[in-house]
């Protein structure tokens, strides 16, 4: 008999800023400003995972009543960076559990079943390091030159004008690269991937409810280049991520191995018998990794494309020659850094390239605007090829009307208070196909029909 089943799709994106307090540009390129959260990592995890529940709750609520939780997967996400701590990656020690993990069990707990039978779920992305002594390595000498180093060129720079200001940042620039080339701390940016429709491993039928992908691209705004209440975090000159070896191509063969394709199956015997995905999380997209490395991926044999690409970022959009779904697929991305212009409402336009619908968040605190925006595209005609530089997709128009924006209201938070967390205030949700679902459209619908 054959089934139906998940063959429509809402995407759900949670825009709340997530960098730090008091977060301003210096040189225009480099953050400013005090990381926030608990101390005690389970203590904040647990907010995190309260302010996410409440998030959801909000989007919940507000899709129509008396939907068939079998043909609608509500696709759910958050920005880059919404799970860190006080000294901005969750620090651990080796006898400790790897905090991501540690999360998602707390997840699972949380977005159960019962609940939420049809949700997948990319809970933005946690930095982490795993250090055998933290203070250590804020006394050494070392560290201590670099902070010292960096803050006195980039505040000279910034003092300066012309050829002076120029050759200041340039030497700053330099610095910073050097100094990453032997870090004093290598940290993890992975996101977070949970579903109640299960999750599957290249060439694997065992079924997972959660993964993780992770980054390689640093960005000079995933860490603050010094703290402005000087106290001892890690900043941008002190770090890495780790190298990600794509040469075989960018399938998951592990749950957490730090790839970043893999797929939903619903059977051979449902219309749509599967789902390919494939997340970037924003540099990585940016810099293409995806559409060049498409020739090297080894994707389920009835289903050669992805119809799923997700962009969890914070300071990034969707890059038109960077976009890898087939034919009728979607790319979503959820910012907790930016918005896209000055409107505040569900817009349909142009954006570099990319036809889309997008929302934007934004907020004044004490002087300081935060900004955070989700933007949906669909393809029309995909893209050729694994060169970025030539035959990029185009893309369908989506309507704005088929948009709805809510004001999250303030979480009830066991421990602490919002502010302790998030300094850009609650967020919106924003629920792209909040009335109709989008079909999923695949080459195995297209042939059912015909």
């Amino acid at each position: 008999m054959t089934t139906n089943k998940y063959a429509q799709c809402r995407f759900i994106g949670y825009a709340i800023p997530t960098g730090p307090s008091q977060d301003k540009l210096i040189l225009s390129k480099y953050l400013v400003g005090n990381y926030l959260g608990a101390t005690d990592i389970v203590q904040d995890l647990s907010a995190r995972i309260a302010i996410l529940k409440n998030a959801v709750d909000t989007a919940k609520q507000a899709l129509p009543a008396g939907e068939d939780t079998q043909l609608v997967n509500n696709i759910f996400m958050a920005p880059e960076f919404y799970f860190h701590g006080p000294l901005g990656p969750y620090v651990y020690r080796h006898t400790d559990e790897d905090p991501a993990e540690l999360a998602l069990k707390m997840l699972a707990k949380t977005f159960n079943p019962q609940e939420y039978p049809n949700w997948t779920f990319v809970f933005g992305t946690m930095i982490s390091a795993k250090v055998a002594n933290i203070d250590a390595v804020f006394q050494s000498p070392a560290v201590k030159m670099r902070k010292r180093l960096v803050e006195s060129l980039a505040l000279n720079a910034e003092a300066e004008f012309g050829n002076a200001r120029s050759v200041t940042e340039q030497i700053l620039s330099d610095t910073i690269i050097d100094l990453r080339a032997n870090p004093a701390v290598q940290v993890r940016d992975r996101a977070l991937v949970f579903s109640n429709l299960g999750l599957q491993l290249s060439g694997q039928s065992q079924t997972h409810q959660s993964l993780t992908t992770e980054k390689y691209f640093l960005s000079p705004i995933d860490f603050v280049l010094f703290e402005t209440n000087n106290q001892d975090v890690i900043t941008e000159e002190m770090v890495a991520y780790p190298h990600i070896d794509l040469s075989d191509g960018d399938v998951k063969k592990h749950v957490y191995d730090s790839y970043a394709i893999f797929n939903q199956n619903f059977g051979q015997n449902n219309v749509l018998s599967s789902i390919n995905y494939g997340i970037e999380i924003c540099l990585d997209h940016d810099d293409a990794r995806l559409r060049k490395n498409m020739n090297r991926e080894n994707l389920p044999a009835n289903n050669t494309e992805l119809q799923i690409q997700l962009v969890p970022s914070s300071g990034s959009v969707i890059m038109q020659q960077c976009v890898v779904v087939g034919k009728n697929g979607f790319v979503f991305n959820v910012d907790g850094w930016c918005a896209l212009d000055n409107s505040v409402t569900p817009q349909a336009d142009n954006v570099a390239g990319v036809q889309s619908v997008y929302t934007n968040y934004t907020l004044t605190q004490n002087g300081t605007q935060y900004s955070a925006h989700t933007q949906l595209a669909q393809v029309k005609n995909p893209a050729q090829g694994c060169d970025p530089n030539k035959y990029p997709a185009d893309f369908q128009f989506l309507s704005a009307e088929n948009v709805i924006s809510l004001n999250v209201p303030e979480p009830i938070l066991d421990v602490g208070s919002f502010s302790e967390y998030f300094a850009g205030g609650y967020g919106s949700i924003q629920i792209y196909g909040g009335n109709t679902p989008y079909d999923l459209f695949s080459e195995e619908i297209d042939n059912s029909v015909k």
